[in-house]
């Protein structure tokens, strides 16, 4: 918006006036959306750092109880247990809003069979094992997944609020001012003017009515 794009009248600046108050309190609105991503987005990274190193561990453990299963009872057995009956496991989607961000939230939803079924010669112990580390895993491993899906679109949504904020800091709301200040004076030049030519004309007039 130009000054030259407006013309210098009464209802122009009433009009520009209420134009620029929306275009403040979409500001204002902005730069809160904007805070409130940030926080957010700091917690969920905050929350993701300590699920990494969760997940980190508990995968280590996963492979340290895989390679004592192996040493204990081989390739051949370990393929068998893997086909053996193990607990159900299920995956519910849920979602929620921050500030317009849809985020998931993901849940585990697990049903275990009646009794622990391990394949023939394989030993109580190492299953037991194997099993209590996937179970262990699982969890955090949703969680993480879940907080890396939110930290991308948390992420996306504040680099489009901040670029839009920055328009309306250094575009639009500096245009409105400079632009509401153009006409503010230039009808303050005209008022001036015509309150001169008025003394004027009333100067060259005497109380008779006739010119001096």
């Amino acid at each position: 918006m130009r000054r030259t794009d407006i013309a210098p009248t009464k209802s122009n600046l009433l009009r520009l006036k209420e134009h620029f108050g929306f275009v403040k309190a979409g500001h204002e609105l902005l730069d809160q959306k904007r805070e409130v991503l940030l926080e957010e987005l700091i917690d969920v990274h905050r929350e993701t750092t300590q699920l990494r190193r969760v997940v980190e561990a508990e995968l280590s453990a996963v492979c340290a109880a895989l390679r004592a299963a192996l040493l204990a009872g081989g390739r051949a057995l370990l393929e068998a247990e893997a086909l053996a009956a193990a607990g159900g496991q299920a995956l519910r989607l849920r979602e929620r809003s921050v500030m317009g961000v849809i985020v998931p939230l993901l849940e585990v939803e697990t049903s275990e069979p009646p009794e622990p079924v391990s394949a023939p010669g394989w030993t109580p112990a190492d299953a037991a094992v194997v099993r209590r580390r996937i179970r262990a895993l699982l969890e955090p491993l949703v969680r993480l997944a879940e907080n890396e899906v939110s930290c991308r679109r948390l992420a996306a949504e504040l680099q489009k609020t901040q670029r839009r904020v920055n328009a309306l800091e250094q575009m639009f709301i500096p245009e409105y001012r400079d632009t509401i200040h153009f006409v503010e004076a230039t009808l303050e030049e005209r008022e001036r003017e015509g309150l001169f030519q008025l003394k004027r004309l009333k100067g060259g007039v005497d109380h008779t009515g006739q010119e001096r």
